[in-house]
């Protein structure tokens, strides 16, 4: 007859680091899969793969979900603002919009130059400054942003937000044309057609130092916007760049910014790198990411609270698995005696228990990838979590995943399920087979 050998037997004749291993991996798989009756250690150990496999779930649905929103803000935002913004700047390099930037050819030669490795790139200038609407009894400070119609498609994608009327910024004695945004436009209860007065800082200033009524320019609501930002809607209204300089008391040539774009978004920080390197040090260059700084660190904020706070999840069933091992090196003491009194040495004995934690976590870890990735994938192609339109912009919740977070998410989970073997597997490795067989005998 054939003789039949164990994984222990086939250890001791081919003492290879493979076959250790897996008589290690037989052994584990055996304390999981019990077959004694339900106990307290199999009910704890079960809570552990479950804990780690809704917390890994978990991390996985939240981290896509701020993808998810910030890819949403990227394009809206990159869709709108130009890649690169060019102003001037104080002492203390922050941007200065009581200066103004000579806005020239040999300027925009410079930059052009300057930007050639990256390929073909758009600029113009824009001037903006602080200004007063009022229809009727309403009245309401905003942004007023002028620039040519005819490079505004090349740096900006205002056009694109149109809701209503038309994006004409042709400038005439009787009126500025404005193209103003949706909330702002409905805080003042304007319609396209509508007719409004402006009033500029330098108009107010000469009203109150030589005690005259102030003078106001009329405007004309040509076109309305939706970007979708607050930002930009409830403040904003552009304007010829003409007109802009006019009611700023600019001069000729004269601009608060120049903003330009790139063939390729992504490259927008070394664009940013050689302009700074050919422009003036007066100069102040910022990037799309630099003009909303402070939202992309709150969300920054917000995605890393979340994260710490999910993870708590995973560390109570990483605790979990260490009293279950901690309670099965006191179960299985005589067995383990007993493996000693066979020849098998303490690194064996602590390679089993290592792998006892590694099926609990690897279980667990690859359960939870699978649910959260298939909760993610569903809403992305089903969209079962849906919005109302009415007051959002998008219609379903959005979501994206980013297989570098699933990565991060599931390492830190196995690194952990693995410390916590850690103390019980030196632990067991540490018990001596007289002692524990003649511990067994008295019981």
């Amino acid at each position: 007859m054939k003789d039949v050998q164990t994984p222990f037997v086939s250890a001791q004749k081919h003492p290879s680091s493979l076959a250790s291993l897996r008589l290690s991996l037989f052994i584990a798989r055996r304390y999981l899969r019990s077959k004694h009756s339900l106990n307290f250690i199999t009910v704890i150990t079960s809570i552990s793969i479950a804990g780690i496999m809704l917390g890994v779930a978990a991390l996985i649905i939240v981290m896509s979900l701020f993808n998810g929103f910030q890819s949403l803000i990227d394009r809206f935002l990159i869709g709108f603002d130009p890649h690169i913004r060019i102003s001037t700047a104080t002492s203390d390099n922050t941007p200065s919009f009581s200066s103004w930037i000579q806005a020239n050819d040999s300027l925009e030669a410079v930059i052009v130059n300057a930007l050639q490795p990256l390929g073909a790139s758009q600029l113009a200038p824009v001037a903006s400054g602080k200004m007063v609407c009022i229809n009727g009894r309403s009245m309401q400070p905003f942004q007023l942003v002028g620039i040519e119609e005819a490079r505004v498609d090349a740096v900006s994608g205002i056009r694109k937000t149109l809701v209503t009327g038309e994006f004409r910024l042709e400038t005439s004695l009787q009126y500025v044309p404005l193209v103003m945004g949706a909330s702002l436009a409905d805080n003042l209860r304007l319609v396209v057609g509508d007719t409004v007065q402006l009033l500029s800082p330098n108009a107010i200033e000469a009203a109150i130092t030589q005690a005259v009524q102030p003078k106001m320019i009329r405007g004309v609501i040509v076109g309305v916007f939706q970007s979708n930002t607050k930002e930009y809607d409830a403040t904003q209204a552009y304007t010829s760049l003409t007109a802009a300089r006019r009611l700023l008391k600019l001069p000729e040539s004269a601009a608060q910014s120049i903003d330009i774009r790139l063939q390729d978004v992504q490259a927008s920080n070394s664009a940013k790198t050689l302009l700074q390197q050919a422009l003036p040090t007066r100069y102040r260059i910022e990037t799309w990411f630099d003009l909303h700084r402070e939202l992309y660190n709150v969300m920054r904020f917000e995605r890393l609270a979340a994260f710490c706070v999910l993870f708590i999840i995973v560390l109570v069933a990483v605790f979990n698995i260490f009293a279950s091992l901690s309670m099965t090196v006191a179960e299985k003491r005589a067995e383990i005696g007993m493996l000693k009194a066979l020849g098998a040495p303490s690194s064996l004995i602590i390679t089993i228990f290592f792998s006892h934690s590694l099926l609990v976590g690897l279980t667990g870890t690859v359960l939870g990838a699978v649910l959260g990735i298939g909760l993610c994938w569903g809403q992305m192609n089903f969209g079962w979590i849906a919005l109302d339109t009415t007051r959002y912009v998008i219609p379903i919740l959005p979501l994206y995943v980013e297989w570098q977070d699933v990565a991060i998410v599931c390492t830190l989970a196995m690194i952990l399920a693995l410390l916590a073997g850690f103390a019980p597997a030196r632990q067991a490795g540490k018990i001596r087979s007289a002692l524990a067989l003649l511990r067994k005998e008295r019981i």
